[in-house]
């Protein structure tokens, strides 16, 4: 089941994205998401809903649900942030593969699955011509 978090939850008050109501269904809800539309780099105050990726220690890895986009958020625990590590993000069509060789450098291994991607969505994945 995937879980989901404010901007607020992830730098504030380290709680999560609920809705009562989706306990009334027997299926997965998710919560409501816009599509984001490219025309500017997305900025973590654009970002309403995260979905959690990876939570470990106060350490979280974050992809934004709303907007949707390829936009991901490395948040690193709090003994880091004293050691001068700083919040990351990476954006754009090569976003996942810069989060996943920059989260070898955590020795932290996401899964990979296949996923279907939206005809409409294919324009990021394709090379421009």
């Amino acid at each position: 089941m995937p879980f989901f978090k404010t901007t607020k939850n992830i730098f504030v008050d380290f709680g999560e994205y609920f809705d009562e109501n989706w306990f009334d269904s027997d299926s997965i809800c998710l919560p409501p998401k816009e599509e984001w539309d490219y025309k500017r780099e997305l900025l973590i105050e654009d970002v309403d809903i995260w979905e959690t990726i990876y939570e470990e220690n106060s350490f979280g890895v974050y992809a934004s649900w709303s907007p949707y986009a390829e936009f991901y958020l490395i948040k690193p625990s709090y003994h880091m942030l004293e050691s001068g590590l700083e919040v990351e993000t990476f954006y754009g069509k090569t976003a996942s593969a810069r989060l996943k060789n920059r989260l070898l450098d955590f020795n932290i291994r996401l899964p990979e699955y296949t996923i279907w991607v939206d005809p409409k969505d294919l324009w990021l994945y394709s090379p421009k011509l």
